[in-house]
Formats: structure tokens, C-alpha cells, sequence
């Protein structure tokens, strides 16, 4: 062979044909694997578990079974949820750490929630444990980079605000700027003087079929039956990167199409807690996810988390509430435990559960439109709706209220909810604390079914993005404890098996 043919397509990546050992030495072109990825969507302050779970507790899934409950919006993609029944996170109530006992519901919900690990009794009440984006990101991320960690208009810095944990009592404070975060991606775009292949992509023509006349001379040649073999496999290299070089471009026209410009970032930045906080919810809140989007087709970050804060009163989207959402979420329109029930909370509470699906279900949405391979960027992807709490009157943290969109390539199954139980677990019984309304609250409303280790869980996404521990083997644990015992380490191994597809 005289020279070596490549091609530069719009993704910038460069593909050499492979020599052929029976006309020259031999070089092959390695495919890059597909990105597999994690998103996290989480919410504070619980919801109305018994409006929120499936119809369907253990087995498959169709529309019928989300009709009429919160993920109504999510019947269409059925097909691709996984509902993970009966998990907790640990520890939770009250713990012993050095002597000290400690019990705050949201310091746990938040700083435990991701680490798996005790919340320090002392000074600020950090997490004495890492969280599952930061070793995501180090065991997956291309050059082993920080995960991405977003919220929408919170610039607050307390345990229960603060989600990631870099280190041990090391809280990673979330970004909350889309100005910040389109200004990092677009120095990853790919833009400029275009190639021909370039051009005939954009124009819908094949790379192969620019190349023909190569391939005819390739199978034209005299060369050994591995030398054909090579030939082919390179043949499909070249289409499947074809279709994410199409697709799945990082460049600026592939932003404007997602709805993304300099003006429109600005324009959704201007949230914050105070007059603005609208702005931060709804343009800010709808610009992070497709930002989300973005780095992923960039392959910037495999490691995401988005975070909505709990402590706001919703004043958007054709809803006005007179208490924040916390203050709802204890019934009594306060921080206070018990007392008496606001007029027409569980309504209240049902607007802002739906409002948190609604945006659930556009970030699926988008995802899911976006091609990659021969399915969607969704297929490759774990997108996971995540809450601080079950029920929040009850300021629960068993039978977690937990779905994912996407098989993580194939890893996960779908369209079916798994009891991961030995035992029926129910809804919980969200509404029976204000029922009649107007009456005092009642405190514990949540359900005693659903004690799975949650770290179980995050064993399985970490091998599901194709994580490995440092002897190449699939990861086994995750955080310092799975039971209220700090002191006893992690007592059941493994991952979820009943989850995989």
C-alpha cells in the first residue's frame, strides 16, 4: 500500500483504514467505545408517594400502569423505565458516630444520600464519605475529570444544601451559572473550514459513499482472507461511526438546534434565590438540561447530576402558592413538626410533584431525540430521578421513590418495575396525615416496607457505565455503611442482579 486512507468527519474524529498484512504491515483502527453515562435528577422534600409509584409494584409495564399518576407524562417511554422497588438509604433515623448520636432527616437525605456514608455530628455536619458522581467520574470520565454537578438557582452552602461530596467533610458546591457552563463547552466545539466529508455529511450523503472508489480498489486487491476480514470489520467501524459523527456532533450548529445560543444562556442565567427565582426555575431550570444534553454529545462529562433546591415557594407555570415547598411538605406550611394542616396542601403539594415530573420527563424527552448509534443517546444512558426523601411529612428514607430512563447500553432492564423487597411494600400513605382537611397533622405517614441498601443500587450503575476497580474487576461495594451501624461497614456486598437485563 502507498498510502494509507482516513477520513475527518464532523466530530473530528480521524479513522485510518486498516494496512493489510498480506500487502503491507499492519495497523488497525481502533472504534471508540459509546459513551455510557449517568444522570442524576434530584429532588428535595419527598412527594405524594402514593400518587407517584406505578400501578404495577412487580412485573412489566405499560401506559396503563403510569395513567393517572404523577409520571402520567411518562407513559409514552414505558418502554424504557426501570423502576427499582424497595430500596433505602443508610444510615438513616438516628445513628451513633464516636458516641454522638445524630438524627436530622435532611442532613442525612442530603449528605448521605450519595455517599452512603454517616453525616459527621460535628460542626457543619458534612458527609464523612465520598458521593457517587465523583467516583463515577474518576473511574469513567475521559481524563478522569470531575463529575458536572448543576442546580437550579441555589447559592446556598449548607448540609442541606449540598449534594456532592469531593472528599470526606469535603462538600463540592454545585454550578449554577448556564452562562458558566456553555462558555466550558464551547471550547470543546468543532467548528470552522469543513472537510468535503464534512460538507457531504451535513448534506446527508455518506462517508462511505465518498470513499467508494477506495473500496472498490480494496476489493479489487489480491490479499489473504484475514486481510478481507479486516477490510469488512473496517467497513463497519466506518458506519457506526458515521451515525454518531452525524448525530451526535459537538459543534455550534448542533447547540442552536438544541435550543442553545450565547443570547439564550444569558438570558436563563439570571436566577437566584430573591425576585428572579422564576427566571432560575423555569428558563434556567429548562437551559441546564439542555446543556446536560450538550455535554453529553461532547462526551465532556459521563458523570451528572442536577439538582433542584427544596427550600422556594412555586411562583411559575400557572401556579402561585402562599408557603414554600418545604414548609408544604410538612403539612403545616412550616419547618415545624405536627400541628395544624393547610388549607388544600395535598393539592399543593400535587402541583409541585407534577411540576418535578413535568421537567423529569423533558429531560428524558430531549435525551431520547437525540440519535446515537442505532438507537438514542437514552439507550446509553441511566437517567435517574432520585429524592432526598419518600414521603416528606413522614421524612422517610425507605421505600424510595426512585425511577430510571435508559439501559445504560443494555445493562439495565426496562419497562418493568422490580420488587427488590422479600415483601409487599404498598405506596405509603402520603395523604392519610391531613385527611379530613383542616385537622392536625399527623407525623409518619410513611411505609415500613423497602430496606434494600441503596449503595446496592449504586454498585450497579457504576458497572453498568462500565466502571472497574483497580485490579480491572467490576466494582462490588460503594460507601461506608449499608445498615443503621456505622461501625459495621458494608455487610451486603454486590449489585442489584434482579435490575439487569
Amino acid at each position: 500500500m502507498k498510502r494509507r486512507l482516513f477520513l475527518k468527519g464532523a466530530a473530528g474524529a480521524t479513522l485510518a483504514a486498516p494496512f493489510l498484512s498480506s500487502l503491507a504491515p499492519t495497523a488497525h483502527a481502533q472504534a471508540a467505545a459509546t459513551p455510557r453515562r449517568m444522570v442524576i435528577f434530584y429532588t428535595q422534600n419527598g412527594c405524594l408517594t402514593d400518587r407517584w409509584f406505578p400501578k404495577v409494584e412487580n412485573g412489566p409495564l405499560d401506559a396503563a400502569a403510569l395513567t393517572g399518576t404523577t409520571l402520567d407524562g411518562l407513559k409514552d417511554l414505558t418502554a424504557k423505565l426501570l423502576f427499582p422497588r424497595g430500596l433505602a438509604m443508610y444510615p438513616r433515623g438516628q445513628y451513633m458516630v464516636d458516641g454522638v448520636a445524630y438524627f436530622d432527616p435532611h442532613d442525612q437525605g442530603m449528605g448521605s444520600k450519595l455517599t452512603a456514608a454517616p453525616v459527621d455530628p460535628a460542626g457543619e455536619h458534612w458527609s464523612l464519605g465520598r458521593s457517587l458522581d465523583h467516583v463515577a467520574a474518576e473511574l469513567v470520565n475521559p481524563g478522569k475529570n470531575g463529575p458536572l454537578v448543576l442546580s437550579v438557582g441555589n447559592s446556598f452552602s449548607n448540609v442541606k444544601s449540598i449534594l456532592s461530596y469531593k472528599a470526606p467533610k469535603e462538600p463540592y458546591a454545585p454550578e449554577i451559572k448556564p452562562t458558566n457552563v456553555y462558555s466550558q463547552l464551547t471550547g470543546l466545539f468543532v467548528d470552522g473550514t469543513m472537510t468535503e466529508a464534512d460538507y457531504r455529511v451535513k448534506r446527508g450523503q455518506s462517508i462511505i459513499d465518498l470513499v467508494s472508489s477506495d473500496l472498490g480498489t480494496f476489493k479489487r486487491l489480491k490479499m489473504s482472507g484475514a486481510d478481507q476480514k479486516r477490510v469488512d470489520d473496517w467497513l463497519a467501524l466506518l458506519r457506526e461511526t458515521e451515525v454518531q459523527v452525524v448525530t451526535a456532533a459537538c459543534n455550534s450548529e448542533t447547540a442552536t438546534m438544541l435550543g442553545i445560543t450565547a443570547a439564550d444562556v444569558k438570558t436563563a442565567s439570571g436566577g437566584g434565590f430573591g425576585a428572579d427565582l422564576a427566571t432560575a426555575f423555569t428558563l434556567g431550570g429548562d437551559m441546564m438540561m439542555k446543556l446536560i444534553a450538550l455535554t453529553m454529545m461532547c462526551d465532556a462529562n459521563r458523570s451528572i447530576v442536577l439538582q433542584w433546591p427544596g427550600f422556594v415557594k412555586f411562583n411559575w407555570d400557572g401556579i402561585k402558592l402562599d408557603y414554600d415547598h418545604h414548609g408544604l411538605s410538612h403539612r403545616n406550611g412550616s419547618a415545624a413538626v405536627g400541628g395544624t394542616c393547610v388549607p388544600g396542601v395535598l393539592d399543593s403539594l400535587n402541583l409541585i410533584d407534577n411540576w418535578y415530573a413535568g421537567r423529569y420527563a423533558k429531560l428524558v424527552n430531549l435525551i431520547n431525540g437525540i440519535v446515537e448509534g442505532e438507537g438514542t443517546m437514552l439507550d446509553n444512558s441511566a437517567v435517574m430521578w432520585l429524592p432526598e426523601l419518600a414521603d416528606g411529612n413522614a421524612h422517610n428514607n425507605n421505600n424510595l421513590p426512585i425511577v430510571i430512563a435508559g439501559s445504560a447500553g443494555g445493562y439495565l432492564k426496562q419497562g418493568v418495575s422490580v420488587n427488590l423487597d422479600s415483601k409487599t411494600l404498598g405506596t405509603g400513605n402520603s395523604e392519610a396525615g391531613c385527611t379530613p382537611e383542616g385537622g392536625d397533622v399527623t407525623f409518619g405517614t410513611g411505609s415500613n416496607g423497602g430496606t434494600v441498601p441503596l449503595n446496592k443500587l449504586y454498585v450497579t450503575l457504576l458497572n453498568a457505565l462500565g466502571a472497574k476497580d483497580e485490579a480491572g474487576a467490576p466494582i462490588q461495594s460503594f460507601g461506608m455503611v449499608d445498615t443503621n451501624d456505622p461501625t459495621a461497614g458494608i455487610t451486603k456486598p454486590g449489585e442489584l442482579t434482579a435490575i439487569k437485563a
